[in-house]
């Protein structure tokens, strides 16, 4: 049963530890050993894209928003209050970021509302903003949350939306845990090796019934049998001579 146990257990050790490897490899090779992360999406749309603060602000580390439009056309791009943002869109047609692939590095976006988005830029509300006919960034302070970020593209579609964030601590969080599974997946080994049997070569078996003094006196290497003390044999030459 200890032994059904022991199996069980070093399998399940093994198992742990093997994904805890791959995983914490994968991170640090992904990561690098800056702790960069990036996610993007092609939202290939004149409509403005809106990032709340559940994404921009899931972190610790500041992140960096940046924006390309497709060729002769421009970004514009502004952070404000969350509610301030979405009473300036209201029910207007947009795209939104719901989250994140951390496998492909994608960001998500579903669209809502209906109808034509009102000019955004006019609005007095916006905390920062900026705009260029090329890409545009953003850096997004974790100190400032929680904001909302809305970019909108003009004279073409807006070719892609990328979110940048760095954390040195990443990288070592990773090496960690590839480390602790690399320890569970040892420890499983050993549980699941086969413990040696004992030699017994090196042992004399003595057969059931018999006693040490019968074993003696079984017949020698050379085919005879132990005759015993040869003083024995003159004692009783003597007595027959008598």
């Amino acid at each position: 049963m200890v032994t059904i146990v022991k199996r069980v257990l070093g399998a399940v050790l093994s198992l742990v530890g093997l994904g805890l490897v791959i995983v914490g490899v994968w991170f640090a090779t992904e990561l690098g050993t800056s702790g960069t992360a990036e996610f993007s999406a092609q939202p290939d749309t004149e409509t403005p894209v809106l990032v709340r603060p559940d994404i921009l602000n899931r972190v610790d580390a500041d992140l960096v928003v940046t924006a390309t439009p497709g060729d002769g056309g421009s970004v514009w791009m502004a952070l404000a209050n969350p509610s301030d943002a979405s009473a300036v869109l209201g029910g207007s047609r947009h795209l939104e970021v719901t989250g994140v692939g951390v496998r492909d590095g994608a960001l998500f976006t579903t669209a809502r509302g209906s109808g034509e988005a009102p000019a955004l830029g006019d609005a007095d509300l916006w905390r920062q903003q900026d705009s260029a006919d090329g890409p545009v960034s953003l850096t997004v302070v974790q100190s400032e949350a929680p904001e909302t970020l809305v970019i909108a593209a003009d004279g073409a579609p807006l070719e892609s939306v990328t979110m940048t964030v760095t954390d040195k601590s990443w990288f070592v969080e990773a090496v960690v845990l590839a480390l602790v599974g690399l320890f569970l997946l040892a420890g499983g080994a050993i549980l699941l090796w086969p413990q040696g049997r004992r030699d017994r070569r090196g042992t004399d078996a003595v057969p059931p019934g018999e006693d040490a003094g019968q074993a003696d006196s079984a017949p020698s290497d050379d085919g005879t049998a132990d005759r015993g003390d040869p003083a024995d044999d003159d004692t009783t030459a003597e007595e027959v001579a008598r």
